[in-house]
């Protein structure tokens, strides 16, 4: 991940102090996961950075580093981008890198496809190229590749080779110990060999303008003409530097990389611009190589990571690094002299000073500074201060003050909103001075304004108050508060232009009279939603009102014409100004140039600057992950992805390296989502399970509020499941076809066989009607059967009951006999009676109705029990008729003392038990 450091300078004590810089991107070894020396840098047409490191080349595309290691795994010393090729030289090999179809780069070995036989131990430490040819440099040959016969050629055999410098469209190599050599169609001749070349380390050698520069190793400037030397320019520096690479940049100036001594700026006169060393933010103090891309940020290749700055930034940054000025609250340029008020007092930097110096007696927290009336107050926690050039005089009385506000119509008079409410201060016998306390309020005013006739004041946690004074301005005579505006932490009231403006978070009110009647702003409350608040504070500076916004700083004027807003917005987000919030603080010093305080110094904005710079937006690649395995799809030739498991991630990048400006990325799915995704700042997106279909995905880049110039796109085609294929299209055509056939097969045996299940269902339900008839009649037999039985139990009961009262009425006639005289007629009676008791014509009618009515029973107890008797039987049957014993002595005509007896022989022969009821057992049979 790319980290941001903003530094002022500070030179060491041979360098100049407390200059300004644009801010530096530093990336360090863990950014970009390789070797910490990088040797050289370069840029492609599409301005993606080259770097020869370590562990191999490093490829940058503005989002995210990416190795490709050094195929016989030595150190890459060079590096060199012309069109779609990437030259590079390591340890005893040099060639070229292409991009393929997939976005990866594929190396090619010049020396193992030509052959060419290298000396022993040969590195490779520069490469120049040109439309025809590729020079490479080692420390003893210069070889020359032949682009179109792709043929090496030996151009220069040395001892120790320097450096190999292009200038113009020749080319010279600088050997330490003898000279300066020049090649002149393909062979080397020594120009210089003086004892210049003899004893100095050439660096750098350039054309500017009709001369030839060289630049040494203790960075003194000279001019080279035909083998003679001129020192045009001394080193100033106090202590010995040793510079390794040098660039002379697109502004004119030189950049030098030095070794322990970080970079250093100077002109060609020798004077020092500025310096930057580990102290100020690089990562490492050693430079290996200075580089200047086609945006004009300046790359250093260090001994221990990789940093830039950008020369034409419209941003200049003083960074408080040892906290000696603090956090910044308020600034002033008068003149010559910059006023700068912190947290710890009151500073002062004049054009030609060096350092920021402090103001005696202004120790403590500055508010404000501000020119009224021409004197520049400083309003301060201990009261308010007049500036007078280099020095501050507090006003006596005066107590801790948040700012000033001019009175309507009352020049001479100026209003303090303090720590304890408000004081108005005057001038008399052209001195200001403390004239009263207004009574009647001692609310702390840090946001005053005087407005018409009324005094507004706002208190972050009380409100807003309308405050109405008497003419003497000596004590309060009315106070209201504004309740439409309610309260806000870090809001702010102002007036500009005769309207009064009240901001908070997520709204802006507007007021064009002195009335309670605050509208709210729908234009200006869309600055401060709720997604872009930081703080309501608003800046009243060069005729324009500025308001600060978590992305942009906002520069708002009133049309005089129409009263229309015209808002500018600047891309300066609050992550990268990093400023007090609340205690905003934005002053005019210089042409269109504004200082911004910061907590850590302050930012220089240049409005001069070009804000619309152009840019484009890559995809760089395009992956399909299947259980964690990544697979690299086409950039160009539409990809089929299968679609089981159709996990896809594509990465893409906007190469912007300024460092306070904000990239993001907007993209679609043509064939999933026609609509643009929001703004992010996220370089990759990832897709999963997707539908089959065609696909096309777009992506473009926003930096700051400027959009690329182009829209990139690729399309691919997620593949029919395999369900879905043609061939399972033909299978289930061919499957339908049999299935139609078999279905009317089918349907015909079907149709077939229900019409003789249905022959059957008629013939069973005939059977059916034919059994329930049958089953009727049956029932009609049975109920006759029934009623038969019943009849028949009928009659056999009344037998059974007219026997037993035949019976007992016999016995009843036979016992009154018996108590009778005996005579021949009552004996003749009696033998009647008791042949009638004992007729055996009653009993064969009763078994005779019996059987009728229970005529399996003589037939199953015969079976069970054969050596029954006749009176056994009988008494079986009486029993089966559940008839007591006393209704069967007189049946048998006998007592029922000898009925039980019976009842007590049959059980013995019927082999009962105790438990087994007789009766029962009878019944069951």
């Amino acid at each position: 991940m790319k980290t941001q450091h903003y530094f002022f300078i500070f030179f060491l004590s041979f360098f100049v102090n407390g200059q300004e810089l644009p801010p530096i991107n530093n990336y360090e070894p863990s950014d970009y996961n390789a070797g910490n020396q990088n040797w050289m840098v370069s840029e492609s047409e599409d301005h993606f950075i080259y770097v020869a490191n370590n562990k191999g080349l490093l490829e940058y595309n503005g989002s995210q580093w990416n190795l490709y290691k050094t195929p016989n795994e030595s150190i890459m010393r060079s590096v060199k981008v012309k069109d779609d090729r990437i030259y590079t030289g390591c340890y005893m090999d040099f060639g070229f890198w292409t991009r393929t179809d997939t976005g990866q780069l594929s190396y090619t070995s010049i020396i193992e496809t030509s052959n060419f036989e290298l000396q022993e131990d040969e590195q490779f430490w520069n490469i120049i190229v040109k439309n025809d040819y590729v020079l490479f440099q080692s420390l003893s040959h210069i070889y020359s590749f032949d682009v179109k016969s792709e043929k090496v050629t030996q151009i220069a055999k040395q001892s120790e080779i320097n450096k190999l410098f292009q200038v113009g469209d020749s080319y010279y190599y600088h050997v330490l110990g003898e000279g300066l050599f020049q090649v002149i169609n393909k062979k080397p001749q020594l120009k210089g060999y003086s004892d210049f070349f003899v004893n100095e380390t050439i660096v750098l050698m350039f054309e500017f303008g009709t001369q030839i520069y060289l630049i040494t190793q203790d960075a003194d400037i000279y001019i080279y003409d035909n083998g003679n030397v001129t020192q045009v320019a001394t080193s100033q520096f106090k202590e010995k530097v040793t510079v390794y690479s040098a660039a002379l940049l697109s502004d004119n100036s030189l950049l030098l990389g030095t070794i322990a001594n970080g970079v250093i700026s100077m002109n060609l006169k020798g004077e020092i611009n500025y310096s930057l060393n580990q102290a100020d933010g690089l990562v490492n103090n050693t430079c290996l190589f200075v580089f200047e891309d086609s945006a004009k940020n300046v790359w250093f290749a260090l001994d221990n990571g990789i940093s830039s700055i950008n020369i034409d930034s419209p941003y200049k940054i003083y960074s408080d690094k040892n906290g000696n000025l603090g956090t910044v609250y308020a600034s002033y340029q008068s003149n010559d002299i910059l006023y700068i008020g912190t947290n710890q007092g009151l500073f002062y930097k004049q054009d030609n000073d060096e350092n920021f110096k402090f103001i005696d007696g202004t120790e403590g927290q500055v508010w404000s500074i501000s020119e009224i009336n021409g004197t520049i107050f400083c309003t301060h926690h201990l009261g308010v201060f007049i500036l007078n050039d280099t020095n501050a005089e507090k006003l006596n009385k005066t107590i801790g003050t948040w700012q000033l506000e001019k009175l309507p119509n009352h020049p001479d008079k100026l209003l303090a909103g303090t720590y304890k409410g408000l004081q108005i201060l005057k001038l008399q016998n052209d001195e200001w001075i403390f004239s009263n306390k207004i009574e009647g309020f001692d609310i702390s005013s840090k946001g005053i304004v005087a407005f018409e006739d009324q005094v507004y004041v706002n208190h972050e946690y009380k409100g807003v108050f309308k405050i109405k004074l008497d003419d003497r301005f000596e004590k309060l005579v009315k106070l209201d508060k504004v309740v439409t505006l309610g309260k806000g932490i870090a809001s702010d009231i102002i007036d500009f232009k005769g309207e009064l403006f009240f901001s908070k978070r997520g709204e802006i009110y507007v007021n064009t009279d002195s009335s309670d009647d605050f509208i709210k702003d729908e234009e200006l409350t869309k600055l401060v939603a709720n997604d872009q608040y930081t703080s309501g504070t608003f800046i009243k500076n060069d005729g324009y009102l500025w308001l600060f916004t978590s992305e942009n700083i906002h520069k708002i004027n009133i049309e005089d014409i129409n009263g229309k807003y015209n808002i500018e917005s600047i891309p300066l987000s609050y992550e990268l100004r990093k400023e007090k919030i609340g205690y905003e603080n934005l002053t005019k010093v210089g042409p269109k140039k504004y200082l911004i305080g910061t907590s850590y110094g302050y930012t220089t904005l240049d409005q001069n600057y070009d804000y619309t710079k152009s840019h484009k937006v890559y995809i760089n690649s395009f992956d399909r992950i299947d259980k964690n395995e990544v697979s690299n799809l086409s950039l160009i030739t539409p990809s089929e992805i299968p679609y089981q498991g159709n996990h896809l991630q594509i990465s893409y990048s906007s190469p912007f390296y300024q460092t306070l400006s904000t990239v993001e990325f907007q993209y679609r799915l043509q064939g999933q989502n026609e609509e643009w995704s929001s703004w992010s700042k996220s370089n990759s997106i990832e897709f999963k399970n997707l539908s089959y279909g065609d696909y096309t995905f777009e992506v473009k880049s926003r930096v700051n509020t400027i959009e690329s110039d182009n829209i990139d796109s690729l399309s691919f085609t997620i593949l029919r499941p395999y369900y879905l294929t043609n061939l399972a299209i033909i299978f289930y055509v061919i499957l339908l076809v049999l299935l139609i056939i078999v279905l009317n097969v089918f349907y015909i045996w079907y149709f077939k066989k229900q019409k003789e299940l249905a022959l059957q269902k008629q013939q069973k339900e005939l059977e059916l009607k034919n059994m329930t008839n049958e089953k009727n009649l049956v029932e009609l037999r049975n109920a006759k059967l029934r009623s038969d039985i019943e009849h028949r139990n009928k009659e056999l009961a009344i037998s059974t009951m007219a026997m037993i009262k035949k019976n007992e009425t016999l016995n009843e006639l036979k016992e009154e006999l018996d108590n009778l005289p005996k005579s021949e007629e009552s004996k003749s009676l009696k033998k009647m009676l008791d042949k009638n008791l004992n007729s055996k014509q009653d009993w064969l009618t009763f078994e005779e109705a019996f059987n009728n009515a229970d005529k399996d029973f003589f037939k199953k107890i015969k079976e069970l029990h054969p050596t029954l008797s006749s009176g056994d039987l009988r008494l079986c049957v009486y029993l089966r008729l559940n008839l007591s014993s006393k209704e069967i002595a007189p049946l048998l005509n006998i007592s029922p003392r000898s009925v039980e007896i019976k009842r007590y022989r049959l059980r013995k022969k019927l082999a009962l038990s105790r438990e087994e009821s007789l009766t029962s057992y009878i019944v069951e049979i």
